[in-house]
């Protein structure tokens, strides 16, 4: 999907931006580089990690984007009047429950806004832990060359409504062919380049 202009939206109620004061540099360094360890401790924790067990042992560590300041907003957001749960593609016959609760609106580096449907998984809103878990699958103009070829994933919480892409990670079927994962959506696939996150080096 490329730029998002508000005459054309695609799900039409009223916009929200929630109010808060964007952390600080060092606070958003801070909390990338704690989920990064996180990433890279579970790559190589048997049990927890996607890759195969052979390839454990030559993990060091996760290639990542620098850190992108810009990649972190607090988002405008539009709850979607369609929200009726679907069966969403997946790399297998496997077939999740899903809805479309809302667009999200960012700011990209050229000034120009963009706008990705985050989903909401019918089997997570009834676990505790993750009952305001969004998850936002999208592709960009960097995959098959610097990102995963098949688009990342990233996560949004309700009630906070920040995009950080700098937490963007690759789907596990990336690493090994024993997962099925969500598709990318046509309508979240961006043509624009998204450089921050997690990289993929064909392997891990």
């Amino acid at each position: 999907m490329t730029r998002i202009f508000f005459s054309l939206l695609l799900c039409s109620s009223t916009l929200f931006l929630a109010a808060q004061t964007l952390p600080s540099k060092r606070s958003i360094k801070k909390e990338v580089r704690a989920w990064q360890t996180q990433q890279n401790l579970e790559f190589q924790t048997a049990g927890k990690s996607p890759l195969d067990s052979a390839d454990i042992l030559d993990f060091k560590a996760l290639p990542f984007y620098p850190i992108n300041f810009t990649a972190y907003q607090v988002v405008r957001w539009e709850r979607c009047e369609d929200s009726t749960w679907f069966e969403m593609t997946s790399t297998t016959a496997r077939r999740p429950i899903y809805r479309k609760y809302a667009t999200l609106y960012f700011t990209h580096t050229d000034g120009q806004t963009y706008a990705l449907t985050a989903y909401q998984s019918k089997d997570l809103i009834q676990v505790a832990k993750y009952e305001n878990y969004l998850f936002v699958p999208f592709g960009d103009a960097s995959n098959g060359t610097v990102s995963y070829g098949g688009g990342r994933y990233v996560e949004v919480t309700r009630g906070e409504w920040v995009l950080d892409f700098n937490k963007a990670y690759n789907p596990y079927c990336a690493y090994s062919g024993r997962y099925s994962c969500p598709k990318v959506p046509v309508e979240n696939i961006l043509d624009i380049p998204i450089l921050a996150g997690t990289q993929y080096d064909g392997g891990h």
